[in-house]
């Protein structure tokens, strides 16, 4: 039974879809398709049920999925050991965060990483949910703190806290709001649905008018942080944005409501134990860490010279 097939047996499971397995594995979705009927074939089993919602395992897939999961995390711990014997940090290095985080903040910072260490093959993967980083899924997860579990290495990265910007043109035709009660007869953007992202009450700012029942109604809304930026940007409205993220500092966008205090989410960088002492994740980790002690209380200081200006 060839590898390549199981393996990519493991990510359709995996991710439920042909297609977003051909963009993992950059490969065509007919050859997907041939590589799970040569399997079947040679198993002389159905592995999946094609369903109205995507693919299910049938019960012979499930059995299969349990033990090639455990032959592709060992793979893969034994091939990130071989290479840390390297004298530079070289080989795959996969990245999962939240859409968001990714969006305002990672892709931003990432390329003097690469610069730095040019070996490591870098593959950021984005998604809104908890990543999978015990059986591999990716590597590294930056992500919210997951209690109960001893088998992840957990160190806090960062804290993302989220306060009300406004462009100067915005305010300039609409006037800046003194209260909060003020947000009432204001444009706000918010996120469009709060069911989808991992992090609770992003649409804070809408329910400032103290009716958690009816919160405001935005006037633009997007399921996507980086379009939520360009709106204020652009002066359609007020927008709830991390304090912390990089498009701050060169935008025309200005803190409005500072006693206005968006939730805090602390951000950890987060891998297996099995990985411990990988020189690759301990310099990527080095790095975020480095980033974050010199820049971000200088993003603070901006968006305050901003505020007072």
């Amino acid at each position: 039974m060839q590898w390549d097939k199981l393996k990519t047996f493991y990510y359709v499971a995996k991710l439920g879809s042909f297609t977003k397995t051909g963009q993992h594995l950059n490969i065509s979705q007919s050859a997907i398709s041939r590589q799970i009927g040569d399997l079947e074939y040679s198993l002389a089993h159905k592995l999946f049920k094609r369903l109205p919602k995507g693919l299910v395992l049938t019960r012979q897939g499930e059995l299969l999925f349990q033990n090639v999961e455990k032959m592709f995390v060992c793979s893969e711990l034994a091939l990130m050991q071989i290479q840390n014997e390297q004298s530079e940090p070289q080989g795959d290095l996969n990245i999962g965060a939240n859409v968001g985080l990714v969006d305002t903040w990672l892709y931003t910072i990432i390329p003097d990483f690469l610069t730095r260490y040019p070996e490591i093959n870098l593959s950021i993967f984005s998604k809104d949910g908890h990543l999978d980083v015990e059986s591999l899924e990716v590597h590294v997860a930056l992500q919210p703190h997951v209690p109960d579990q001893p088998e992840l290495i957990q160190n806090f990265l960062m804290s993302w806290n989220r306060r009300l910007y406004a462009s100067k043109e915005y305010l300039q035709k609409y006037g800046t709001p003194k209260t909060v009660e003020d947000l009432e007869y204001h444009r706000l953007i918010g996120f469009g649905s709060e069911k989808i992202h991992l992090f609770d009450n992003i649409n804070w700012h809408l329910k400032l008018n103290n009716n958690i029942n009816k919160p405001q109604v935005p006037y633009i809304s997007a399921n996507s942080l980086r379009a939520l930026f360009h709106f204020g940007t652009l002066g359609f409205g007020i927008i709830s944005f991390s304090q912390e993220s990089p498009l701050l500092k060169n935008s025309n966008l200005i803190e409005v409501l500072p006693e206005a205090i968006g939730p805090n989410i602390d951000i950890y960088f987060t891998y297996p134990v099995q990985l411990k002492g990988i020189r690759k994740i301990n310099v990527l980790e080095e790095y975020l860490q480095t980033y974050v002690k010199n820049h971000h209380q200088k993003y603070k200081s901006s968006t305050l010279l901003k505020r007072q200006a």
